[in-house]
Parts: C-alpha cells; sequence; structure tokens
C-alpha cells in the first residue's frame, strides 16, 4: 500500500511540490550500504544495501534537483540560518565494505560528499554487528524463505528491546541452535565485512567525512549510564586518531526511545555539536540540534517513488495513516 501511494504522489508531481515546500530546510538522507542483489538464504531482505545501479541514479537525481553540502557544512549554515535553497547531505552509518566498493567510487564520479557514520568495534576489531549475526543465524536455519524472513523481522524487534547482555545471549543461544558462528568475515559472511582502516584513510584524503556511531553500536538508552562515555567519547577517539571526525555523532538505531537525557549530556560532554536520529523529516533552524531528523533510503531502488521519499512524502504518509 505505501509503495502504490508513492508511486501514486510521484505521478501527480508530489516530489516538487515538496522540494519547494522544504527548499528552506536540510534534508538528510541515510544510507547503510550499497551492493549486488545477491540471492543468497534470506541476505538483505530488508534492503538494507541498496543496488549499485539505484545508487547511481538516485545521486544523479540529488546533484540535479538539490545542493548538496557535507555535513558539516550543512550543521554550520543550519544553524547561522544560511543554508542554500534545496540543502542536502549523504550520511551512511556503520562502515561496511561495500560502501568502499561501489557507492565512494559513485560519489567521486559525482563529486558529491557523503558522511560515513563508523561503529568503531566493527571497523577496527572486526566484531560483527549483532543484526547481522542473527540475519545470518536464522538464514542458516530450518523452514522457508519466509518462514526465516519473519522469524528474523519478529526477534530482531525482540532484541531490540533488550539490554546488551540480554541480548547477546539470545543471540549466541540462536547461534548453537542453528550451528554457526559469526566470528569472522571470511565465505559467504563477507557480504557483512566492514571498512579496513587503509580503506578509510583513502576516502578521507578524497572527500569522504567520518563520524562516531558508538563503539559497540548499543541502543543507548539500555545501557548502564557508566558505559555511555566508553561508548561515546571513546568511539570519537579512536576516529580521531585513525581519520579525524565529524562534529556529530549518529544514534545506533536512532528512534526516540533509543536515547535519553543522560545520552544526550553525554553527547555533549564528548564535544559533539548535534546528533541524528532515524526520526523521518527535514531539519529547519528550530529542529533540536541533538535530535536531528533523517530520511531512511533502505529498500529504495530505481522505482521514481524515490523522489517522493527523499522529499518527505512517506513521512507525511505513514503520520496520515496514524489517523485513519
Amino acid at each position: 500500500m505505501m509503495r502504490t501511494l508513492l508511486r501514486l504522489a510521484t505521478a501527480l508531481g508530489a516530489p516538487g511540490l515538496l522540494r519547494f515546500f522544504h527548499r528552506n530546510s536540510l534534508t538528510i538522507l541515510l544510507y547503510h550500504g550499497v551492493a549486488p542483489r545477491e540471492r543468497r538464504g534470506i541476505y538483505n531482505y530488508r534492503g538494507k544495501f541498496i543496488a549499485p545501479e539505484a545508487f547511481r541514479e538516485q545521486m544523479r537525481y540529488v546533484a540535479k534537483h538539490y545542493s548538496v553540502l557535507e555535513l558539516d557544512d550543512a550543521m554550520k549554515r543550519l544553524r547561522s540560518g544560511t543554508l542554500p535553497a534545496y540543502s542536502i547531505a549523504i550520511t551512511f552509518d556503520d562502515g561496511y565494505r561495500n560502501f568502499y566498493e561501489h557507492a565512494y567510487p559513485i560519489l567521486r564520479e559525482l563529486h558529491i560528499p557523503a558522511t560515513m557514520f563508523l561503529a568503531t568495534d566493527f571497523v577496527l576489531r572486526k566484531k560483527p554487528l549483532w543484526v547481522d549475526r542473527l540475519e545470518y543465524a536464522l538464514g542458516k536455519g530450518s523452514g522457508s524463505t519466509e518462514e526465516k524472513i519473519a522469524r528474523d523481522t519478529r526477534t530482531r524487534q525482540e532484541l531490540k528491546e533488550l539490554p546488551d547482555a540480554e541480548r547477546e545471549a539470545q543471540l549466541a543461544s540462536l547461534e548453537r541452535q542453528a550451528s554457526v558462528s559469526f566470528t569472522d568475515f571470511e565465505g559467504e559472511r563477507v557480504v557483512y565485512a566492514p571498512l579496513s582502516p587503509e580503506e578509510i584513510r583513502e576516502m578521507r584524503s578524497h572527500g569522504i567525512s567520518f563520524g562516531a556511531h558508538t563503539k559497540s553500536h548499543p541502543i543507548l538508552s539500555r545501557i548502564e549510564r557508566s558505559r555511555l562515555d566508553e561508548e561515546i567519547a571513546g568511539s570519537r577517539d579512536e576516529l580521531q586518531r585513525l581519520c579525524g571526525t565529524s562534529s556529530v555523532f549518529a544514534y545506533p538505531n536512532g528512534q526516540r526511545e533509543d536515547w535519553n537525557d543522560d545520552v544526550e549530556a553525554a553527547i555533549r560532554k564528548a564535544g559533539f555539536s548535534a546528533a541524528l536520529t532515524t526520526i523521518e523529516g527535514c531539519n529547519t533552524t528550530k529542529t533540536p540540534l541533538q535530535r536531528l531528523r533523517r530520511i531512511a533510503m533502505d529498500g529504495t531502488g530505481l522505482d521514481p517513488s524515490f523522489a517522493a521519499i527523499a522529499a518527505g512524502m512517506r513521512g507525511y504518509l505513514r503520520t496520515l495513516r496514524s489517523y485513519v
């Protein structure tokens, strides 16, 4: 239904109208990765990694219809009220190697800046993200593809609501049941691999910025207060030594229940001037700087409705649906 409504809105010219409506706002797009389509169990069934050909067309569209800004520059302009019309910034979360392999060449070719937010345990210590461990384990379990997808969708949400230690215990149990051990990125697990320090430094010298996304990618509202500085300032310090870091922080998961006042205080203490959520919408001078909105592009492709999603239409439709 959502896809149908987006296509209808696109056919009726909604993207252009919404772009004009938001012309004095800052749009921030959120991606997680870019990778070729592969039929491999339930790998990437949610479309977290979009296809290279789709990403190229999306970036061409963005370059044509928006003023593309580097994120830290966009933040300065937002605070000072000097944003150019139709401002947009491109961001990626987590630090997957497929960014280097597929997104970076396109961004460089089109002269588009982007900021990648890194979970430093993932990229520096090669610790798999828990959502990938879950997808891999359930993909190896019994049942049809549809049953595995349904179980992953349900279990992922359940595990998000648990404290770190409980989530790890349940995840380890699921891995034992599936007789899998996701401890490296060899073989078929290479599709989940992180960037290397060498790749990060190379891209930093060619216009890609990097920012902190914690060390172990926990949901920050569900960890002990004593760990906040380690996760937030600790990831900042590691990035400073590696490649320098943006003045902006990105919350893992990033919905409203995923951070609290203590988390915001730790972010300010660590010296970050702003923080990014995954709450959908555009940003104005009235948007709290530690609650900046982004528009997630997971699951998008070559469909023209991409333009409506980037313009913010999906957020309006979800709001409307909540009242129906």
